[in-house]
């Protein structure tokens, strides 16, 4: 079987690019200004591997699901740690760029309290594990988040994921950096996560 690929920002999220640049770990967009390095032994995630796992998760809200396969925006980029198939929950970690909009201005935490509403509707089991903080990412001030749900398959499997979501406002846009694991970390921990989130580089003040 095909495994599963958790993510907050599941309906966030569709295609990887592949990553730029000499070293084939390190992806860079020039036009955002930003740059990930990814483990050697993690994979970047191609489109038709992130569509498969998006067409295998069931959300609550079925309506919605069909929106999110139809409508999703591609990241930046998105990693997961095995190749597929893999037959677990797969630990991922994926960076979108959105515009600001109305919440030009918030503060990042104000910002994932008006997702996290969202969230709460199309996970199931959905709690915070803790309530949006701010810190930092690449030194800039940075809205985080730590939840759990409980992610079903089509096939009947389900996984109790711990979700960590990260927003950075950069001018009129901000990033959303999502990563899923296992609650237990039985197949790829969060420290893993941290080390990633580590090598962040954000070098534009205002955005595409």
């Amino acid at each position: 079987m095909r495994s599963a690929i958790p993510a907050v920002c599941l309906f966030l999220t569709l295609v990887a690019f592949a990553p730029a640049g000499e070293d084939p770990n390190v992806f860079r967009s020039v036009t955002v200004g930003f740059e990930v390095v990814k483990p050697s032994s993690w994979h970047f995630v191609t489109a038709e591997q992130n569509l498969e796992s998006l067409k295998q998760t069931k959300l609550n809200d079925k309506e919605f699901h069909k929106l999110m396969l139809n409508y999703a925006k591609a990241p930046l980029v998105a990693i997961m740690k095995y190749p597929e198939p893999f037959d677990d929950l797969n630990p991922s970690f994926k960076v979108n760029i959105r515009p600001l909009g109305q919440m030009k201005g918030a503060d990042p935490r104000e910002i994932l309290v008006m997702l996290s509403g969202q969230f709460k509707k199309i996970l199931k089991d959905y709690r915070a594990e803790m309530s949006p903080v701010v810190t930092l990412v690449a030194g800039l001030p940075t809205g985080y988040l730590r939840a759990h749900y409980t992610l079903e398959t089509n096939e009947g499997r389900s996984f109790a994921v711990t979700s960590e979501l990260w927003i950075v406002p950069r001018g009129d846009y901000f990033f959303m950096i999502g990563a899923g694991t296992r609650q237990d970390e039985a197949t790829g921990s969060r420290r893993e996560i941290r080390e990633i989130l580590k090598t962040i580089r954000i070098t534009s003040r205002e955005g595409p």
